[in-house]
């Protein structure tokens, strides 16, 4: 694989691992996904544009159309396709699945650059869902840290993403449980 390639696949990996297993819910499958896509991209590179955008719909598309062929083989995903693409909306639900991915992707990285104690807190208390209680006891920290190490840590997100898209993201954070 050339230095091009690798850039490419390390550009994309998180947020296709996110994509596929909002999909198939597996992560061993999800990643299984995107290695696979991504090895179709470089066995096909020569007859696809070198444009950003045609290199991560050729890989959005891929691992879809994966999804879809690994559908005929197992019917845990099959029920899930079948209530995901039943109607009209999954054009729709492809497109919100790719801008959620993305922003996961966005929000991880931002939230990777926070200090360790910080980013601890951050993805207990938005990720994982606990409250500051059981934080602080896990931690063994005061619950008053633990609220400044949250509002430190969506004070960042809010200087480092773009401001019109703090708030969706925060939402999606919020949500994603």
């Amino acid at each position: 694989m050339y230095f091009e390639d690798q850039v490419e696949f390390k550009r994309h990996y998180k947020v296709l691992c996110y994509f596929a297993w909002e999909m198939v819910r597996d992560t061993e499958v999800a990643e299984d996904l995107v290695q696979d896509a991504f090895m179709a991209y470089l066995n096909n590179k020569h007859k696809i544009s070198s444009e950003p955008l045609a290199i991560r719909s050729f890989l959005y598309s891929a691992i879809r159309n994966a999804v879809y062929n690994q559908s005929r083989k197992s019917k845990t995903i099959q029920k899930y396709l079948d209530r995901q693409y039943a109607n009209e909306a999954d054009d729709i639900d492809y497109e919100h699945k790719i801008i959620r991915a993305e922003f996961m992707a966005e929000i991880s990285r931002v939230v990777d650059g926070l200090p360790d104690s910080c980013q601890r807190i951050f993805k207990l208390s938005y990720l994982d869902g606990l409250s500051n209680q059981e934080i602080a006891d896990r931690l063994a920290i005061s619950i008053n840290t633990i609220k400044t190490q949250k509002q430190r840590a969506l004070q960042v997100l809010r200087k480092k993403i773009h401001p019109e898209f703090f708030f969706v993201i925060l939402l999606l954070v919020l949500t994603s449980n």
